[in-house]
């Protein structure tokens, strides 16, 4: 049997360009759980970018596959860090701005769940899988999707850095790195 246990929370009290987990140690598998949202202002929803260990080299692939309003879409790249859910910006928000931009806080958090398992196995890369949406501006602009990431190395995860696409995390973003021991 699995158990899980909550290593810590982090709720933002201001604004902050990332954030990071660095006590990690001793689980088998990771679990990220979030409610987050950007102050940006150029689309209705962005990414989490992933960083491991500060490690800013092309080591990674990612690859979203994503709904919204009747559409669907997937893309993929090699980066400096690997995208992961999705998250609420200012223009899917309420107040300001004219026309159907908002431009004032978001009307919703982006919500998900980024699994990392078995991420101290130094004979294998780093694999992150990622579930979750947004409500987004209205109820047809709603987004759900699946992430898939890899971090091109053998070393053990000592460090998670959790940035917004563009941005910086609002107020009230929330984010807590559950642990899972098998028994």
């Amino acid at each position: 049997m699995a158990i899980i246990e909550a290593i810590e929370t982090i709720r933002l009290e201001a604004t902050a360009a990332s954030v990071s987990f660095d006590s990690m140690a001793g689980y088998e598998h990771l679990q990220l759980r979030f409610s987050a949202a950007t102050d940006d202002t150029g689309g209705n929803w962005k990414s989490i970018n992933l960083q491991f260990n500060n490690d800013t080299a092309s080591n990674y692939t990612y690859r979203q596959m994503y709904s919204y309003s009747s559409s669907t879409a997937t893309f993929g790249s090699n980066a400096a860090n690997t995208r992961s859910g999705w998250i609420t910006t200012y223009e899917g928000g309420i107040g300001g701005g004219a026309g159907n931009y908002g431009g004032g806080a978001p009307q919703s958090f982006g919500g998900g769940v980024i699994t990392i398992p078995d991420y101290l196995n130094t004979n294998k890369n780093t694999a992150s899988f990622t579930m979750g949406g947004t409500g987004g501006r209205g109820a047809t602009r709603g987004l759900q999707g699946v992430t898939w990431g890899l971090w091109d190395t053998t070393s053990a995860l000592t460090k998670i850095t959790l940035a917004p696409q563009t941005g910086s995390w609002i107020t009230g973003t929330t984010f807590t790195l559950y642990g899972i021991k098998s028994s």
